[in-house]
């Protein structure tokens, strides 16, 4: 064969995403809006298929992590990678930004950084990485619809009723000062009413197992997330009763 080995790579890697698609074009058109959030939200629905088959993830599941640099390029992390899919990736992610967002994308594989999915750095990660680079851009505005709140004077509903309504709701700002909380999580907490409040004085995020940082939880945004409340954060009397909520975490900037 005259074919270079990394041609091999990508055309085998498109196969086998079409293979993919071709069964389930539905659940991969909606894991994402972008490619990045593609990227990010696969960590949710290989969640989704360990559960269907009663599987638990491990810290050597795989996992992906996907971050815009600077020049508005991607860096796609796959830790801890099955050998077939890390040998497809070349292609499956040519053949995902073109049959999905139809994107024309130029795709390196970059030494390992030894990187983890928390942006830690310990010898013993498994990590390939990729860097996606655009061929065309195309910069199309994000036009917010028409009726769409933009502040609270114009809520078609009042914020007291919304966190009745929601009681298990939670809004925080990008250093992670609590704004607004429902109010069954108002009363697990039973905190002041016009407390501030900090995000890691009072809740710690049981899985994924990322930082409890903005920047974390955005790279994060289709992943279901489950938080515990701290005991010492509690006023009520056993300190050793906490609660676990899920969350899906949706950006509001």
């Amino acid at each position: 064969m005259s074919l270079k080995f990394q041609e091999i790579q990508e055309r085998f890697g498109e196969e086998f995403f079409k293979i993919c698609f071709d069964e389930n074009e539905r659940v991969l058109r909606a894991v994402g809006g972008t490619l990045q959030d593609f990227f990010n939200g696969f960590d949710a629905l290989l969640e989704h298929i360990r559960t269907s088959f009663g599987k638990q993830a491990t810290l050597e599941s795989p996992s992906f992590l996907c971050k815009e640099l600077p020049e508005g390029t991607l860096m796609l992390h796959y830790f801890h990678p099955h050998h077939t899919v890390g040998f497809a990736m070349l292609g499956m992610i040519k053949a995902a930004g073109k049959r999905i967002y139809h994107l024309n994308v130029e795709v390196e594989q970059i030494e390992n950084e030894k990187l983890c999915s928390d942006g830690s750095n310990p010898s013993n990660c498994n990590c390939i990485s990729f860097l996606i680079k655009e061929c065309e851009t195309l910069h199309i505005p994000k036009n917010i619809p028409q009726g769409t709140s933009q502040v609270p004077a114009d809520l078609r509903i009042s914020i007291n009723t919304f966190c009745r309504a929601f009681p298990f709701h939670l809004m925080f700002d990008p250093t992670m000062a609590v704004l607004q909380l429902g109010e069954g999580l108002r009363k697990q907490l039973r905190c002041d009413t016009h407390k501030v409040l900090k995000f890691e004085d009072c809740f710690e995020i049981v899985s994924p197992k990322v930082n409890a940082t903005f920047e974390r939880v955005l790279l994060r945004l289709s992943t279901p997330f489950v938080i515990r409340t701290k005991p010492e954060a509690s006023c009520t009397e056993n300190k050793d009763k906490v609660s676990s909520h899920r969350f899906q975490i949706n950006d509001g900037i």
